[in-house]
């Protein structure tokens, strides 16, 4: 008889591509009728919604690697939808396969028709994952094109509204309940001199009580909170495009982080319609 093969199931949505086809319940369906198919045995599922492609930012990918370096399972295979579901480019996507072969686990993309373990299925993830790096960074050049083009028409291009403000049809309207504690701020820092860690302390003590939004978790205000307040331009009608930039890390491959854009020839400030 022979031996059963055994496989971990991964699957990953990110925020931006909830759509038909790529949904988790959509992956794992195609991924099952596969492995029925091949006669392969399911042993394990590590699925990350809403995670980006990145690798440090994906723990139950990270922790289906460390699941994989102690083999308690004995798996030969990760089986995924498509390979841009495994990682977001080409180093990532290489040194992971990499780490899984050298454990005796190989990929199979179901979508594509990938399988490591052949040497002609390994040069196709190879190129692949090269022309899907590609691709995405294409995404990126034509999105950051749209909001540049947005804010040279003073619309809001992109991100959450400002405090203070809600965004309608690209165009940000003021939110009273909010604006008049930026309005506070404003008054506290200009008339009453304090800082921006005076004015925190006194909305604190006074009880005003900050609105949570989607991207925040507490109701109290903070000296970082202020300060991103008072050096907003949209506060005085303006919006701005390029104040920050992401660069890549020096010597790691893959990572980023945003800094402060120092040139202020590539900043855009205008008029903003609201």
């Amino acid at each position: 008889m022979d031996k059963i093969e055994k496989a971990y199931i991964y699957t990953r949505v990110s925020t931006e591509m909830q759509v038909d086809g790529f949904s988790l319940a959509a992956q794992k369906e195609d991924i099952c009728r596969y492995a029925q198919l091949r006669g392969i045995q399911i042993v394990g599922e590590f699925c990350d919604e809403g995670k980006s492609g990145k690798s440090d930012k994906r723990p139950e990918f990270m922790r289906m690697i460390e699941t994989i370096k102690t083999n308690k399972d004995a798996v030969r295979y990760v089986l995924v939808f498509k390979l841009s579901r495994f990682a977001r480019n080409a180093a990532d996507t290489l040194k992971n396969l990499q780490l899984m072969q050298d454990n005796g686990v190989d990929l199979i993309c179901i979508k594509e028709g990938l399988d490591s373990s052949t040497a002609t299925g390994k040069l196709m993830v190879t190129v692949m994952s090269a022309v899907a790096e590609m691709e995405l960074d294409n995404i990126h050049t034509q999105t950051m094109a749209g909001r540049k083009q947005k804010a040279k028409e003073g619309k809001w291009n992109g991100g959450f509204a400002p405090y203070g403000y809600v965004i309608d049809k690209d165009t940000l309207k003021i939110v009273e309940e909010e604006a008049k504690t930026v309005r506070y701020i404003y008054d506290l820092f200009v008339n009453e001199n304090l800082g921006a860690m005076g004015v925190a302390k006194r909305l604190n003590a006074e009880g005003i009580k900050k609105v949570v939004r989607q991207n925040g978790k507490y109701d109290t205000f903070t000296v970082d909170f202020v300060k991103d307040i008072l050096d907003n331009p949209v506060y005085m009608g303006k919006i701005a495009y390029g104040r920050r930039k992401t660069v890549k890390v020096s010597g790691e491959h893959g990572k980023t982080k945003v800094v402060k854009e120092k040139d202020e020839s590539n900043i855009i400030l205008v008029d903003g319609l609201h």
